[in-house]
């Protein structure tokens, strides 16, 4: 037990405020911070940086506030950039928001 004790400690869990637990769970709804649903595509988008280097990718989904691009490789972008889809109507500047591995997401200036 000595070894039990030492890992885990001796400290008793305290009582359960209702409201924190009622407040916690209406942010895990979603109903306050509601997103507008994004239209799921497979479309091809070219990317260009301020430096002129274009870059295609493939737009996996977009509102009409930003979207989501996959590249073939991992690439650094800058934060700011022109993005070019015409196949889903959008095009002109944009800020890099997120960048996980090759997918960025994009919000249109």
């Amino acid at each position: 037990m000595t070894i039990l004790t030492r890992i885990f400690g001796t400290n008793k869990a305290g009582t359960v405020n209702p409201s924190r637990v009622e407040r916690v769970a209406a942010c895990q709804t979603g109903e306050d911070f509601a997103r507008p649903v994004r239209a799921q595509v497979y479309r091809e988008a070219t990317v260009t940086f301020e430096s002129g280097y274009t870059l295609k990718g493939i737009v996996l989904d977009y509102t009409e506030a930003g979207l989501r691009i996959r590249f073939p490789t991992n690439e650094a972008v800058p934060r700011f950039l022109t993005v070019n889809a015409r196949s889903v109507g959008i095009g002109g500047r944009a800020e890099v928001v997120w960048h996980k591995g090759s997918e960025i997401g994009l919000k249109l200036i």
